[in-house]
């Protein structure tokens, strides 16, 4: 196991025993495909290089013996992040054209092939449209040709029509999807634009959305992301740069939307 020239061995065996670290350890472990022992190993070094790099070895130990939520959350956002660092695109949604790319598997890219596969039946709902585009996941563009006795023309006008249809398909996806992100950032102009808004009014909605919260607060200006979602009121300097992150997103959200016109 890594050693920090911070935190003591018997902290270390200490911490990667806790109930938090093992939770976020066997899923950094389940969402990666790797070992246990290689989740913790990772999962240690995010933290000592990174949320715990400037917590003494006292105070690592005191957290620990005390079990505060500050440690937890720490190592919640420390398997964030380094999942998100090795896996960018895991939670993008792929377009056909991306599933498409490269027309011969490759086994670097069998992840990405499975989970095309998977979006198949809703994209598409001809059965004929749906084997043909497994068919080239599966196999390429050669065999697939062979199997449904296509000209090279044939195939390539085929992929096209698929491609287009898919991006639109996503197209129209995204913008539902926006759209309901801009219902909830409408919500959120509507207490923050309120004179009388009081911190528990503005608790009670990240209580109602507390996912989305999450996702906007997974940011390094936030210092303490888990007292900002259970504790708004005190949550100090955080409240201000949880306004700034709404406005930012809301913003972004727009110039997308623009984008499609």
């Amino acid at each position: 196991m890594a050693k920090s020239k911070l935190l003591s061995e018997k902290t270390i065996k200490m911490l990667v025993s806790t109930p938090v670290f093992l939770s976020n350890c066997n899923k950094l472990a389940y969402q990666l495909g790797i070992s246990h022992q290689d989740a913790s190993q990772e999962l240690l070094l995010e933290l000592l290089d990174h949320r715990l790099k400037s917590w003494s070895n006292d105070e690592v130990t005191l957290a620990i013996q005390r079990d505060l939520p500050s440690l937890g959350w720490k190592i919640k956002y420390a398997a964030k992040d380094y999942y998100r660092r090795v896996n960018k695109d895991a939670a993008r949604e792929l377009t056909k054209s991306q599933m498409m790319a490269g027309m011969e598997p490759h086994v670097s890219s069998q992840s990405e092939t499975l989970e095309a596969l998977e979006r198949l039946p809703e994209l598409f709902k001809n059965k004929v449209t749906q084997g043909w585009a497994e068919s080239v996941l599966r196999v390429g563009q050669r065999e697939t040709m062979a199997n449904f006795k296509m000209t090279p023309r044939q195939f390539n006008s085929k992929l096209n029509k698929v491609c287009k249809y898919a991006r639109q398909h996503q197209q129209l996806k995204q913008s539902n999807s926006h759209a309901k992100e801009l219902h909830i950032l409408g919500q959120w102009n509507g207490l923050m634009n309120d004179t009388g808004t009081t911190d528990d009014d503005v608790q009670a909605f990240i209580g109602l959305h507390e996912e989305y919260i999450d996702s906007i607060i997974d940011d390094p200006r936030i210092a303490y992301q888990g007292r900002l979602l259970k504790d708004f009121a005190n949550a100090g300097k955080d409240k201000y740069v949880l306004v700034n992150l709404m406005a930012k997103r809301e913003q972004e959200l727009k110039e997308k939307s623009n984008e499609q016109l």
